[in-house]
C-alpha cells in the first residue's frame, strides 16, 4: 500500500552523536557533493544529506522487493522494510519525521486506464486535470488524488523486464499523495508510525474515501457496445441510438411520408425490439467505473481485515521477527 515517502531527521534528534556528512556518503552510490552536501542513491531511494539534516525519499515498496506493481506492503513488511533502511543508513528511521507519504495499488482492468477518466467527474475541493490522456489527477493544496497507465510510466521508465510480465493485462494505478501530512493529520508523523497499525488503517481510510467521495458519471457509449459479433455489434449501436432519442416515433414519421414501406417498417422494429433488450437490460451489466468501484471496495476490505483480524499476541511476535536482525 505505501509507496513513496519522504523520511527527514536531524542530528540533533538522534540519541547517539553522528555526523551524516561523514557516515553517509560511504553507504550510498553518490552523484553530486559540496562542502555542506551530499546527493546520492541507496537502490531506488534518494539521499541528501544537507548540513546536519538527512532527507530520504523514494518508493518503500520498491527499495523492499524491487517493484511496485504487484502485492503492497502488509504492516510487518513495513517495519522490516524501515528497519532494513536503518541498518543500511545506520540511521534510525523509525525517529525520522514524515513529510509525504504515497499510497498506492495497481489493478488489472478490462479496458485500457484512460476509458475510465470520464466517469470520474468531480471531487469538492479539489481541481480536476487531465492534460495526458494517460493520467487523471484530483489536486489540492494538502493531497492529490493520480489515477495513471501504469505500463505507459514504466515503458517511460525503461522497466523492461517488469513490462513483460504485465504485457496482455491493462493496469490501473490508483494513489493517494499526501503533500502535507502533519496538516492531515494533526500533528507530527514518525517513521514508527508507518508501521502502527492503528495508524496504517486510517492511511487506508484516507486513500478509500477520497476515490468513493468522487462525483462518478456513465458512459453509455462504452457500456452499451458490445464487440462479441457483427450481429451483437449492430444491435449495440442500434441500442446506442435510441437510447439518445425516440427511434419509434422517427420510424413513424418517416413511414407516413412514404420514405419507407410496411416490410422495411415491421424490419426495422424487429431489430429496434432486441436492441431494446439491451437498454432494458443494462442494468445487470456492470458499468465501468463500477468495476474500479469494487476492485477499490474489494481491496480496502481485504486489507482492513488483514489488520484487524491479527491478535495481540501474533502482533508482538510480528514485531519481535521484524526487529530480530535491527542494529539502530
Amino acid at each position: 500500500m505505501y509507496d513513496t515517502i519522504k523520511f527527514v531527521i536531524k542530528e540533533s534528534e538522534l540519541d547517539n552523536a553522528i555526523c551524516f556528512l561523514e557516515e553517509i556518503p560511504c553507504r550510498i552510490s553518490i552523484k553530486s557533493t559540496s562542502s555542506n552536501r551530499v546527493v546520492g542513491f541507496l537502490k531506488n531511494m534518494k539521499i541528501e544529506v544537507r548540513n546536519t539534516t538527512l532527507i530520504v525519499q523514494g518508493s518503500l515498496l520498491k527499495y523492499f522487493k524491487g517493484y511496485n506493481y504487484a502485492e503492497c506492503l502488509s504492516v510487518w513488511d513495513v517495519r522490516k522494510s524501515i528497519n532494513k533502511l536503518s541498518n543500511e543508513l545506520n540511521v534510525p528511521m523509525r525517529q525520522a519525521v514524515i513529510n509525504r507519504i504515497d499510497i498506492g495499488i495497481c489493478f488489472s482492468m478490462v479496458n485500457v486506464p484512460w476509458v475510465y477518466w470520464d466517469c470520474l467527474l468531480h471531487s469538492d475541493g479539489y481541481f480536476r486535470s487531465n492534460i495526458k490522456q494517460e493520467t487523471l489527477y484530483f489536486d489540492k493544496y494538502d493531497s492529490q488524488l493520480c489515477f495513471y497507465d501504469k505500463k505507459t510510466e514504466m515503458k517511460k521508465n525503461r522497466e523492461v523486464e517488469n513490462l513483460e510480465c504485465l504485457k496482455k493485462i491493462n493496469v490501473l494505478r490508483y494513489e493517494f499523495r499526501f503533500k502535507k501530512v502533519t496538516s492531515i493529520f494533526g500533528g507530527v508523523v514518525r517513521g514508527a508510525d508507518l508501521y502502527s497499525p492503528v495508524f496504517y488503517l486510517r492511511v487506508l481510510q484516507k486513500w478509500y474515501d477520497g476515490y468513493m467521495i468522487i462525483q462518478k458519471g456513465f458512459v453509455s457509449e462504452v457500456d452499451l457496445l458490445r464487440f462479441g459479433g457483427k450481429k451483437e455489434f449492430q444491435r449495440s449501436c442500434v441500442a446506442l441510438v435510441m437510447g439518445q432519442f425516440n427511434l419509434y416515433e422517427v420510424l413513424d414519421r418517416e413511414f407516413a411520408q412514404g420514405k419507407i414501406n410496411s416490410k422495411n417498417k415491421y424490419d426495422i422494429k424487429e431489430v429496434m425490439k432486441e436492441a431494446e433488450k439491451l437498454l432494458l437490460d443494462k442494468e445487470n451489466f456492470i458499468s465501468i467505473i463500477d468495476e474500479l468501484t469494487n476492485k477499490v471496495s474489494v481491496f480496502y476490505e481485504e486489507m482492513k481485515k488483514s489488520v484487524e483480524n491479527v491478535s495481540p499476541y501474533r502482533w508482538e511476535l510480528l514485531n519481535r521477527m521484524a526487529d530480530r536482525s535491527l542494529r539502530v
